[in-house]
């Protein structure tokens, strides 16, 4: 659920001009027409442990942990998260400031210079390319468990990633903080009628609805560039996402290709596995009829038939389940495919 759906109320001040003549000068103060929640550090005798991040990303086991400044966290939990509109402002413009405030608050640089620290160290050992260090981000994020509530107001991505739990948004505005951070071109793709959010990376190959951005689930495992059909409870998006461009960076990501491929083997498999039931359950009755009539030959002609269907079937759900598990590593569910998909 998203920053509208989850805020009870704005505190909205609408501008009245008075003219007002008289021999004196007129007194004209200035205002920012929109005034997006911030944090003000907060002074605590709180002893914040280290957040300790533990996921899975391709072979591996990762293991993060990077320090976060106190005062920072208890002034982000302690913070006014209502946004202050003057004036006839676009619903698109003050929500999109208020995301931009929320992710580039400059109290939370240490945080991120923290994070993207131990994220590089990761990198660097396990030698991994632009592409799946993008995706070393993401699952980091998709890890966190996801919770939601009507509730609760949107979070800093500080609190995110100490609290090791979030909303759609609250992950979404964490991830795109770190990838723009990183040099990669991102954007939010909000989707106000379905109450949803998701990251968008630019990939040539995967646009999502002409938004100039793939699209990127952070609410759980999920390959870049794949879509989900529905949300949560069955809900599909049918709206086209408010793009909300993140920082200046020009990074693309490049296999949005094997994503979508994977995918469609995803579903393919799936629907393989019921075609190929409908087909042994359809011959099985016709061998128990042969059986029946103690019909040897034709019987035992089906046999190897039978047999070639079931394996057939197995290999086919061995993929799609090995797919399904397996979100978190692209480039080792291609190499799985590619070895174990039946012709």
């Amino acid at each position: 659920m998203t920053f509208l759906n989850r805020i009870a109320k704005y505190a909205l001040l609408i501008t009245i001009v008075m003219l007002v003549v008289t021999i004196s000068a007129c007194l004209t103060i200035n205002r920012d027409p929109v005034t997006p929640p911030h944090i003000d550090p907060l002074q605590t005798n709180l002893t914040l442990p280290d957040p300790v991040h533990v996921f899975p990303f391709e072979q591996a086991i990762i293991t993060i942990s990077s320090p976060v400044d106190s005062s920072v966290y208890a002034g982000a939990k302690a913070a006014d998260k209502e946004t202050i509109i003057r004036g006839n402002i676009s619903s698109e413009v003050w929500i999109q400031d208020t995301y931009l405030a929320m992710i580039h608050d400059p109290n939370q640089e240490q945080f991120y210079t923290h994070l993207i620290s131990a994220m590089r160290t990761i990198r660097d050992k396990e030698n991994l390319n632009d592409d799946e260090y993008l995706e070393l981000m993401t699952v980091l994020v998709q890890s966190i468990r996801y919770e939601t509530s009507t509730e609760n107001p949107p979070k800093f991505p500080v609190e995110t990633y100490v609290d090791k739990s979030g909303d759609c948004d609250d992950k979404s505005l964490l991830l795109a903080g770190l990838l723009s951070r990183e040099g990669y071109n991102v954007s939010l793709l909000s989707f106000t009628p379905e109450s949803h959010m998701a990251v968008g990376v630019v990939c040539p190959e995967g646009e999502y609805r002409q938004t100039g951005y793939t699209y990127i689930e952070t609410t759980n495992f999920s390959f870049v560039g794949v879509a989900p059909e529905t949300l949560n409870g069955g809900i599909g998006i049918n709206s086209d996402p408010l793009v909300i461009h993140v920082g200046n960076g020009t990074k693309t990501f490049g296999s949005c290709s094997e994503s979508l491929y994977l995918n469609s083997v995803y579903k393919s498999s799936e629907q393989n596995v019921k075609d190929l039931t409908v087909r042994i359950d359809t011959l099985m009755t016709e061998m128990d009829g042969y059986y029946a009539k103690r019909d040897a030959n034709n019987y035992n002609q089906r046999v190897p038939i039978f047999n070639d269907l079931q394996r057939k079937r197995l290999q086919f759900a061995e993929v799609h389940n090995y797919i399904l598990q397996h979100q978190f590593d692209r480039k080792g569910a291609g190499q799985y495919v590619k070895a174990n998909l039946p012709t």
